[in-house]
């Protein structure tokens, strides 16, 4: 019998290789399962301007509309990007909820993967700076009350402008800025920032880099805003105008705001102020190395991402907008990404307990946020007058009462409202009209750069006097006729529809 090859003595034992997979697949992973347990405790409890978005990507979807509403042209849409993703997971589900969680999931995925990219491009620790950066996030008390707006998709977005500008690669750097400007314009500042400390460096030797990554960002970015600037009534959406009337009635704005977020969430406010500290000091620290010549390549990453998002938090203070939470997130995330990176690269060349210590802030982050029943109602930094539910029960039963053809003035907050009520309900937000008689005072009222940038802004906008309202719906304290509300740090209250 003639022997097989396998048969003879000398035959080398054949084992199969084992495909792994890669790094960056493993973080993409983490991120994405990350997504979906913060999505899982969260997806009741989503505040009141995340269903202005859904408004938007439902009636994209069902109507082909570009409104909050069906029934009146709006352009308060912030995030553009954030509509066409979550439109298009209502097309494939038919569910809005899910839609957010798909764009969740896939957004945290992205800081993942890239998080895995830049730590191989800086040659830190990975699994450090995945863990630290995807954790910090997510873990947040703050990004972890907004699940469903734009907040996670810009951070992903931003973080793939830093990892593609350091790998030298700036084309794709310049593709991932525009898209970013198209989730936020707000993110052009700290993107550009990215773009033109990690391409070009200390000296202009490198400029050349600048013009095929500013070229693609234009590229991708600049047909929507043209289109948005004929047809809509507005280069940038009417939330410029509509968010940045000015403080608070305490007198709370955007420079401030934290300051008043210590008295009302103080455990909150200590462990978001222990990672922007950790930030501050990897920026110094870095600056420092920079500026004497004698820095590694993560230096200039985390001098790029800190300031980018100190510029971003002085743009803010000086316009003198509100604190609205997510107007923090772009700076917050780029101070975490900066403690982060300090971190990942203590852990490459020594122990360091920085890393436990912000392992166990993202603990204490969780514990706050779960010690009371999940999924939760509202998130632990919750300024709404209103849960989610409260406000849809209320809007479908004001859906059915309202008649045919009738309008209702929205009480001051709309978005979960009009998700449940699907009927005219107007204020700012849902009519142009009413944004260009805003715009028309401030004009009046402001300088000659405000005048200027107010007239080029709505240049091809009509200026139509608001219609008025046939119901108005307003918030009141106390119980009483009307739709209940009961919320903490408000209490009971309801919604009273006016004839």
């Amino acid at each position: 019998m003639t022997a097989t090859i396998t048969d003879r003595p000398d035959a080398p034992e054949v084992t199969p290789t084992r495909r792994r997979l890669s790094p960056a697949v493993i973080g993409g992973l983490c991120g994405a399962l990350a997504g979906a347990v913060l999505f899982a405790l969260a997806h009741r409890g989503m505040p009141d301007d995340t269903y202005i978005t859904l408004d938007y990507a439902r009636n994209l979807a069902l109507h082909g509309h570009w409104g909050l509403t069906p029934f009146r042209d709006a352009n308060s849409a912030t995030s553009p990007l954030n509509v066409w993703l979550l439109a298009a997971g209502i097309v494939v589900t038919g569910r809005p909820a899910v839609s957010v969680g798909l764009v969740l999931v896939a957004s945290t995925a992205a800081l993942g993967v890239w998080s895995a990219q830049l730590a191989a491009t800086l040659g830190v620790r990975r699994r450090v700076l995945v863990g630290l950066v995807v954790g910090l996030t997510l873990t947040s008390p703050i990004f972890a009350s907004i699940v469903g707006m734009e907040s996670f998709l810009g951070a992903a977005l931003l973080l793939g402008v830093a990892r593609y500008a350091a790998a030298r690669r700036p084309l794709a750097a310049g593709i991932v800025l525009g898209l970013a400007v198209l989730c936020r314009p707000d993110l052009a500042a700290p993107g550009l920032v990215l773009l033109v400390g990690l391409l070009v460096g200390r000296t202009l030797a490198n400029w050349r880099a600048l013009i095929p990554a500013l070229g693609a960002t234009i590229v991708v970015a600049l047909p929507w805003h043209l289109w948005s600037w004929v047809v809509l009534g507005g280069f940038v959406p009417d939330t410029l105008v509509i968010k940045t009337g000015g403080s608070f009635p305490n007198g709370e704005v955007f420079g401030n705001g934290p300051a008043f977020w210590a008295e009302r969430w103080p455990v909150p406010m200590v462990l978001i102020g222990a990672v922007v500290l950790t930030g501050l000091v990897a920026l110094v620290r870095s600056l420092a190395a920079v500026v004497r010549g004698r820095h590694v390549p993560v230096d200039r990453v985390i001098v790029a991402c800190g300031l980018g998002g100190l510029l971003h938090y002085g743009v803010y203070a000086a316009m003198g907008v509100s604190s609205y939470i997510w107007y923090y997130c772009p700076s917050l995330f780029l101070m975490t990404t900066c403690a982060a990176l300090l971190a990942a690269d203590l852990a490459t060349r020594r122990t360091t307990a920085l890393v436990p210590a912000l392992a166990v802030v993202a603990g204490m982050a969780v514990g706050i946020q779960v010690v009371g029943p999940v999924p939760w109602s509202q998130p632990v930094i919750f300024g709404n007058w209103a849960t989610a539910a409260q406000y849809i029960e209320a809007g479908k039963q004001l859906g059915a009462v309202l008649p045919p053809g009738q309008s209702v003035a929205a009480p001051g907050e709309i978005g979960a409202l009009a998700y449940g009520c699907e009927c005219d309900i107007v204020d700012a937000f849902s009519d142009h009209d009413r944004v260009r008689a805003l715009a028309a005072g401030r004009e009046a009222q402001g300088g000659p750069l405000t005048r200027a940038f107010l007239r080029v802004n709505y240049l091809f906008s009509e200026n139509e006097p608001p219609r008025p309202t046939d119901h108005r719906l307003r918030w009141v304290e106390g119980e009483g006729p009307g739709w209940p509300t009961n919320v903490p740090g408000r209490g009971p209250g309801r919604l009273v529809l006016d004839p």
